[in-house]
């Protein structure tokens, strides 16, 4: 028997279709196959033939109290939200028969949401359903399970009482507020960590929480042990990416240096971060980086006596999607590091009047 490592989507549904919510769940093996949570966890069993069988519900620690199975709700009208609860919807839930289904997935997490939620509506008139509004059919056809007489249409966008003004606030700060990444990338000895320290030395005066990702640092830390083929360079770029992404999405900012050569990588990690990644390519010209070269890897490599150096042996590919590009040649690092200042303060990552 193999197994299936279900995301949280797919779980959800699949939680829903065992308790009876859903009519069916999308999945067909020729063999028997087991289906796991993200924890790796037994939920169910498939057998050709048979179907799926129930192994164990899928657990929820969170809002546990709101998370009730098909049957424990009387019937009601049902407003279905993946957003904040605004005073429309407020004034809509003051009739005793309405309850607010609150779909765990969407473009804020759900622990915001709910609690918004419960700062203006009773315990008792919410739900939480492990669903996406995307699926705007298996929607319905949950909520009607969960005795929904009618599914209400929300009403007008309307505004936030304070009470969950204040949560969405903390939720979705500002753009200034917001953390984001800045990705050096560029040739060896290009000068992509001295205009990337500088940068954090800018920032921090401006009271922003900077964390460093410099290449050379990681390599001794997160990515030891990894070579220097494209594979392991890849890794080292994506381990740099999630580490990023972890920072930003609790409203930091990272600073990252990395030769980083190929566009499949380095794409890999804006994808990890989101929209909040300025790529900076410091294109320094290949024999500026030579005569720079401190630490002699240059001339070490075309003596032959290191291999897979970039932009020797080893290809380095420009980015074609940076948003920043540096000349550093007659440039100083404070220079350097301003025209990405300008730039963030221009996007409005930075508030403020004066760089």
């Amino acid at each position: 028997m193999w197994s299936v490592q279900l995301d949280p989507v797919a779980l959800g549904k699949l939680e829903l279709h065992l308790r009876g919510a859903l009519a069916r769940f999308e999945f067909e093996a020729d063999d028997e196959v087991l289906l796991r949570d993200p924890q790796n966890i037994r939920i169910a069993a498939y057998r050709p033939g048979e179907g799926l069988s129930l192994i164990e519900m899928p657990a929820h620690p969170d809002f546990t109290g709101l998370r009730r199975g098909p049957g424990e709700l009387p019937p009601h009208q049902a407003l279905v939200t993946d957003g904040f609860i605004t005073r429309d919807m407020e004034e809509v839930l003051q009739d005793g028969s309405t309850i607010l289904h609150v779909l765990q997935f969407g473009a804020v997490d759900h622990y915001a949401r709910v609690r918004a939620a419960l700062a203006v509506v009773d315990a008792a008139r919410v739900n939480v359903l492990p669903l996406s509004a995307a699926d705007h059919e298996v929607v319905k056809e949950a909520v009607h399970a969960y005795g929904a007489t009618e599914i209400l249409p929300l009403p007008g966008n309307g505004d936030y009482s304070p009470k969950v003004a204040a949560i969405v606030e903390e939720a979705i700060p500002p753009r200034s507020r917001q953390g984001f990444c800045v990705f050096f990338t560029g040739l060896p000895s290009s000068g992509k960590s001295t205009v990337a320290n500088q940068l954090a030395v800018l920032l921090k005066e401006r009271g922003r929480a900077v964390s460093m990702l410099d290449g050379d640092v990681v390599r001794m830390q997160l990515s030891k042990g990894l070579g220097f083929s494209r594979e392991d360079r890849d890794t080292n770029i994506r381990r740099i990416g999630f580490v990023a992404g972890e920072i930003v999405r609790h409203h930091g900012v990272a600073i990252c240096a990395a030769v980083s050569p190929y566009q499949e990588s380095r794409d890999a990690a804006r994808r990890m971060v989101g929209e909040n990644f300025v790529l900076v390519y410091v294109a320094t010209p290949a024999e500026i980086c030579e005569q720079r070269d401190v630490k002699g890897f240059y001339a070490k490599a075309r003596s032959g006596g290191m291999q897979g150096m970039t932009g020797v042996d080893d290809p380095y590919e420009p980015p074609t999607n940076a948003e920043v590009t540096l000349q550093t040649s007659g440039v100083t690092p404070e220079e350097n590091a301003r025209v990405v200042l300008r730039h963030l303060h221009a996007a409005g990552w930075l508030s403020g009047d004066t760089i």
